[in-house]
C-alpha cells in the first residue's frame, strides 16, 4: 500500500489493492455497515467481443474514474470449487454455489427463470465490477426498514437494491460489468434476455446495446457485458473509447486472485450523489402530493443518515479474503484532519473495561465528538423496531426515547459533549434472569456526567416514560425508567468505581449498573480479548467482540428462535463463529479489519 509520503497529491488517495489483500497489518474502516461489504458480493456475468471474451481483464478498465463507488467481486474465485473462498461461502450463505447464485440473482427479472451452471456459467469469467454515480435515497431508506428480510432473504433481497434493475431505477445510476470467456456465448445470453424483456435498440457513439422494458440498458461494450442504466452505459462506452478509467487512478491496481472482493468509496461524492437523487426522487413524477412528501421524506431521512455515519470521512477502502474458516475484511478509512475517530486505541481500551463475560462488547472513540454519529446510528438501529424481535419488547417505545433525544429542544451535544469520553456498550448473561446490558461512558467531569443522569431521565419522561429516584452502590446518582411494554426497567447512573475513573452508565436492571461500575474481572484480561487479539494481528487491538454461539443460546434460552422475526436467521447463525473488529491510527488515517469466523 502506498506510504503516506507518496500520497499528498492525490485527490483521491487509493491504497494498492493488491498489498490490502497480502499485508495483515493493512485494515479497512467501516463501512456503513454496512453496508459497503455486502455491495462488493453483488455482481454477475456478461460478454465480448470478437471470436473469445477475456476472462481476466480488470472491470475497472471501462468503469469511469468519476464514480464515487464502486466494488469488484470474484464469480469464479481462485481454488474453484474447493477453494477455501468457496468453502467459506457455502458455510456462510447456505448455498451449493454461492457465487453463481449471487451472478444469477443479480442479473434475473421475473419471469427470467436463468439458471447459472446453464445460462451464465459458460461464458461469464473470473471476476465482475459494480459502480454507482447517484443512488435512489428512497431504496436506501428501504433497504434499513427491511434488514430483517435482507438477512434472511440474503441474495434475491440484496438484488433489489444491486441488481441491474435495481441500478435503472429512478434517482440510481449504476452498472454491472462482468468479464467473459465466451464472446458467442454471451453475446447469445445478451440477446435472449433483451428479446424476452421486449428490449429495443439503441446505440451510442457507435456502440450497439438494447434498452428493455424496464429501463435496464444490457450489451456488450468491448469484452464485458455491461447491465445498468442507459447513462451508466453510455459512461462504460466513453471510457472504453479513451475517457479516464477507474483503473488509471492512483494508488489502484487489479485486485489480487486471492481477493473474493475489494470495495473504494469517496463519500463526499458519494453522499452528495445521493442528495442530488433524493431532491429529483421527491420533486419529480406524477403521484399524489402526500406521496411525494412521503417519498420525500423516507430520502431525506436516508441520506441525514448516511451523511452522519461518514460525516468527516473522505474516503474508504476494503478488500475481502477467506479461509476454510473466516472471511476478514481489511482496508483503510482518511478522513479530514480535525475528525476524530470512532474507533482505535480508545474503543480497545474502553472495550477492554468492560465486564470480563461480556459475549458482546463494543468500544468506541471520543463519544462527545462523535455523538451526533452515535445517534444518528442508534436512531437508525431503533427504526426496526416496528419490523424485527424488537417489537415484542417495546421496540416503539424504544424508537420514541430515540427521537427524543434527537429533537431540537433536547440539547445533547450541550448536555453530553463537554465531558463524555471513551465509551462502551456490552451484554452477557445466558438468559432474562441474568442478563446485563449496559452502555459506559467514561467522564472527565464528574459534577457534569452527574447533572446528566436527571437530563436525560427528565427527556426520557417527555417521551412517555415513568422516571423515579433511586439508590444503587457505587452510584452518585441513579434513577430508574420505566418504558410502555418493554419488560425491564432501565438504569440510569453516574459513579466512580473501582478503577477510580468516574462513569456514566444507562443499563438494563441495577446488576447492570453495578457490573460496569465495578466489574469483578474485565475484559482486557479475558481469554476472548486475548483470542480477539490474535486473530487481529498487527498489533491491533479489538473494539468489537461478538460470540455468536453464545448469543444463540441466549436466543434459545428466552424462546425467541421459535419467534417468526428470528427462527429464519437460526440456520445462519448456526454457522457463525465469533466476530472481531479493530482499527489503528490516527484521526486523518484509519486501518481497520474485521474478522468472521464460521462454524
Amino acid at each position: 500500500m502506498p506510504s503516506k509520503t507518496a500520497r499528498p497529491t492525490r485527490a483521491f488517495p487509493w491504497p494498492h489493492a493488491g498489498a490490502l489483500s497480502s499485508a495483515p497489518t493493512r485494515f479497512l474502516s467501516r463501512a456503513g455497515a454496512g453496508a459497503g461489504a455486502t455491495a462488493l458480493l453483488a455482481l454477475a456475468a456478461l460478454a465480448g467481443c470478437g471470436s473469445s471474451g477475456s476472462g481476466s481483464a480488470d472491470p475497472a478498465s471501462v468503469v469511469p474514474a468519476s464514480a464515487p463507488l464502486y466494488a469488484s467481486v470474484a464469480i469464479k474465485p481462485a481454488g474453484g470449487s474447493g477453494g477455501a473462498a468457496t468453502v467459506a461461502a457455502k458455510k456462510l450463505t447456505h448455498l451449493t454455489e454461492p457465487y453463481g447464485s449471487l451472478a444469477q440473482t443479480l442479473l434475473s427479472s421475473p419471469g427470467a427463470g436463468l439458471e447459472y451452471k446453464r445460462d451464465i456459467g459458460p461464458w461469464v469469467g473470473e471476476r465482475a465490477g459494480v459502480f454507482v454515480t447517484a443512488a435512489n435515497a428512497g431504496k436506501l431508506t428501504g433497504s434499513v426498514g427491511s434488514l430483517q428480510t435482507l438477512l434472511q432473504g440474503g441474495l434475491s433481497s440484496l438484488s433489489s437494491v444491486l441488481g441491474a434493475s435495481a441500478l435503472a431505477e429512478k434517482g440510481t445510476q449504476g452498472a454491472i460489468v462482468l468479464q467473459t470467456t465466451d464472446a458467442g456465448a454471451a453475446r447469445s445470453f445478451v440477446a435472449k434476455q433483451a428479446g424476452r424483456q421486449g428490449a429495443h435498440a439503441a446505440s451510442y457513439r457507435g456502440v450497439s446495446f438494447q434498452i428493455t422494458s424496464g429501463g435496464v440498458a444490457e450489451g456488450i461494450v468491448k469484452s464485458f457485458a455491461v447491465f445498468g442504466s442507459e447513462s451508466a452505459v453510455h459512461a462504460v462506452i466513453d471510457t472504453s473509447l479513451g475517457a479516464a478509467s477507474f483503473a488509471s487512478k492512483p494508488g489502484y491496481s487489479k485486485p489480487a486472485s486471492a481477493t473474493i472482493a475489494s470495495a473504494y468509496v469517496e463519500a463526499e461524492k458519494l453522499v452528495g450523489a445521493t442528495q442530488s437523487s433524493a431532491g429529483a426522487s421527491a420533486g419529480g413524477g406524477g403521484g399524489t402530493s402526500g406521496g411525494s412528501a412521503s417519498a420525500g421524506g423516507g430520502a431525506g431521512q436516508a441520506v441525514s443518515l448516511l451523511g452522519q455515519l461518514l460525516g468527516g470521512v473522505q474516503s474508504a477502502t476494503l478488500t475481502a479474503t477467506a479461509t476454510s474458516n473466516s472471511i476478514s475484511l481489511q482496508g483503510e478509512v482518511h478522513s479530514a484532519g480535525a475528525a476524530k475517530p470512532l474507533f482505535g486505541a480508545e474503543g480497545a481500551q474502553a472495550l477492554g473495561e468492560l465486564p470480563a463475560t461480556s459475549w458482546l462488547a463494543a468500544g468506541v472513540g471520543d463519544t462527545g465528538a462523535n455523538l451526533p454519529r452515535a445517534l444518528a446510528l442508534l436512531q437508525g438501529v431503533a427504526s426496526l423496531g416496528s419490523s424485527t424481535v424488537f417489537s415484542s419488547f417495546g421496540g416503539p417505545s424504544i424508537e420514541k426515547i430515540f427521537k427524543a433525544l434527537d429533537a431540537p429542544g433536547a440539547k445533547l451535544q450541550q448536555d453530553f459533549g463537554s465531558w463524555a469520553g471513551p465509551g462502551g456498550m456490552f451484554v452477557s448473561g445466558s438468559g432474562l434472569f441474568n442478563l446485563q446490558a449496559g452502555l459506559v461512558i467514561a467522564s472527565s467531569e464528574p459534577a457534569a456526567s452527574r447533572a446528566a443522569v436527571g437530563k436525560l431521565a427528565a427527556l426520557m419522561r417527555g417521551a412517555g416514560a415513568t422516571v423515579a429516584n433511586a439508590s444503587i452502590p457505587g452510584a452518585d446518582a441513579a434513577m430508574s425508567v420505566k418504558l410502555p411494554g418493554f419488560p425491564a426497567v432501565i438504569f440510569i447512573a453516574d459513579g466512580t468505581g473501582s478503577s477510580g475513573q468516574a462513569k456514566f452508565v444507562l443499563g438494563l436492571g441495577q446488576q447492570s449498573i453495578e457490573g460496569a461500575l465495578s466489574p469483578s474481572a474485565t475484559l482486557s484480561t479475558s481469554a476472548a480479548y486475548s483470542n480477539a487479539t490474535a486473530t487481529l494481528g498487527g498489533g491491533i487491538e479489538p473494539s468489537l467482540i461478538v460470540e455468536f454461539p453464545t448469543l444463540l443460546g441466549f436466543l434459545e434460552g428466552v424462546g425467541l428462535t421459535q419467534s417468526p422475526s428470528v427462527s429464519g436467521l437460526v440456520p445462519y447463525l448456526k454457522s457463525l463463529g465469533t466476530l472481531t473488529a479493530g482499527a489503528t491510527g490516527s484521526a486523518g488515517t484509519q486501518r481497520y479489519k474485521v474478522v468472521l469466523g464460521l462454524a
